[in-house]
């Protein structure tokens, strides 16, 4: 190889990483496909378009700083995507890298070699494909009803049709409290009430039993003006069910409770007739002077049996992954107003998936844990990509007593957002803003 003089080589630079150009050998042209026929004298060639352009560029780092050069060198190579390549030779040129090789010899002080190929960055002809975050959440969520379906439960009746005859009580009392959309209560209550009149044979199906009740939680985000709203009802119903789910695990973070019998809990409640509508009433009467009596015991009550608490944990698991089936569904139908409501909604929602995950995995319910696992991901990738779309909120205290207009040009610069700004923040009188009252900011 014939050395090469210092006074030849040539200035040279990518993403702003300066070296020296040795030598650069490229190729292009047109992809010609010659095109000839069996048995005929004559034949023709196709030409199907450009050859991209590709070089393999040789350069050299030195002087004293040479090896902290390389090393930006090396960095500016190895980031993703096209980069600017400025050519002594060819100008500008937006490129692609390719394989990079680089050497450092001891023989040779004060000077590194760098070698790397480059291809013409060019344009897509159709656009990148983009993840759609929140049909992978949807996706996650019906993997979640398809392990709970497929689930080895609800072998025996026992205590069973007590706990979804409560169930469904408190899911009608709390979707009833919320504003709702009167064609969709309507279908969805029809639904509840068919499943309440079909229950005994429902319960008798359990794959079936349990595909219906986690199809009526989920509904019920269909039913509100606000999707936020059912995220309330969601809350509510968990925090009436999961009673003493984790009493045993370590991942509760609740103590256990005093006797395995404790009826604190809704759903040992329900199946041992423990709530007020199992209770004995004698009424009274004021003409033959009885008196009334209200007994604090059930008529009858159930034996507490191994096939009865087997019910009682799982079913308590079924309403409580269901309420989180329905949080997530909403969480990727929904659109947040700010990045903040977004990651706060997304992070709550994923640490009870990984409580739920974590309850499975030691319940020995492995498809169940996959299930939750991937739909906790999902959600908290849905809610990154997405919230990083969203504006952000910030909180300014005041100082003065100021207008809502004054408000929105200091702090956004422009005074049309006065509307925004009150609106978000229920500004009883927009014009006169007391010192001291936080005020949220969209930006």
């Amino acid at each position: 190889m014939v050395a090469t003089r210092w006074e030849d080589l040539r200035d040279a630079s990518f993403r702003g990483v300066s070296f020296y150009l040795v030598d650069n050998e490229g190729t292009s042209g047109r992809r010609a496909i010659p095109r000839a026929y069996p048995k005929k004298e004559v034949g023709w060639t196709e030409d199907n378009g450009a050859v991209l352009t590709q070089q393999q560029i040789n350069g050299k780092l030195i002087g004293k700083n040479y090896q902290s050069q390389l090393e930006a060198l090396l960095r500016a190579l190895n980031t993703p995507g096209p980069g600017e390549l400025i050519h002594p030779w060819f100008g500008i040129q937006k490129v692609q890298i390719g394989k990079v090789t680089h050497r450092l010899s001891t023989e040779e002080g004060g000077i590194a070699y760098i070698s790397f190929e480059v291809s013409e960055a060019g344009e897509r002809l159709f656009p990148a494909p983009a993840e759609n975050t929140s049909l992978t959440v949807l996706s996650a969520a019906d993997k979640v009803k398809a392990a709970l379906a497929n689930g080895d439960v609800f072998a025996l009746l026992d205590g069973l049709g007590e706990m979804a005859d409560m169930w469904m009580d408190d899911m009608e009392n709390l979707v009833v409290g919320v504003l709702t959309l009167p064609s969709a209560i309507t279908e969805w209550t029809d639904r509840l009430w068919r499943f309440r009149g079909l229950i005994e044979l429902a319960v008798a199906k359990p794959a079936g039993f349990i595909s219906d009740v986690v199809d009526l939680v989920s509904g019920v985000r269909e039913t509100v003006t606000e999707p936020l709203w059912s995220m309330r009802v969601y809350d509510q119903l968990r925090n009436r069910w999961q009673g003493d789910q984790f009493s045993g695990s370590s991942s509760s973070p609740w103590p256990s409770p005093v006797s395995p019998t404790n009826t604190s809990d809704r759903a040992t409640a329900a199946a041992l007739h423990q709530l007020p509508k199992y209770m004995s009433v004698t009424p009274g009467s004021v003409t033959d002077g009885k008196y009334g009596f209200a007994s604090s015991l059930p008529d009858v009550v159930p034996e507490l049996t191994d096939a009865m608490q087997d019910n009682i944990t799982h079913f308590r698991q079924l309403i409580v992954v269901a309420s989180l089936i329905g949080q997530a569904e909403t969480v990727a139908s929904t659109e947040f107003r700010s990045s903040e409501e977004a990651i706060s909604a997304g992070d709550t929602l994923a640490e009870q998936l990984n409580e739920q995950a974590v309850y499975a995995v030691e319940n020995g319910q492995r498809d169940l844990w996959h299930a939750l696992r991937e739909l906790r991901f999902a959600v908290v990738n849905d809610v990154r990509v997405r919230s990083a779309q969203l504006p952000q909120t910030r909180t300014v205290i005041l100082t003065t007593t100021s207008p809502v207009s004054l408000i929105a040009w200091r702090e956004t610069g422009n005074t049309e957002n006065r509307d925004a700004i009150a609106s978000r923040n229920r500004l009883k009188d927009p014009a006169f803003i007391l010192p001291g009252k936080p005020v949220e900011v969209t930006d």
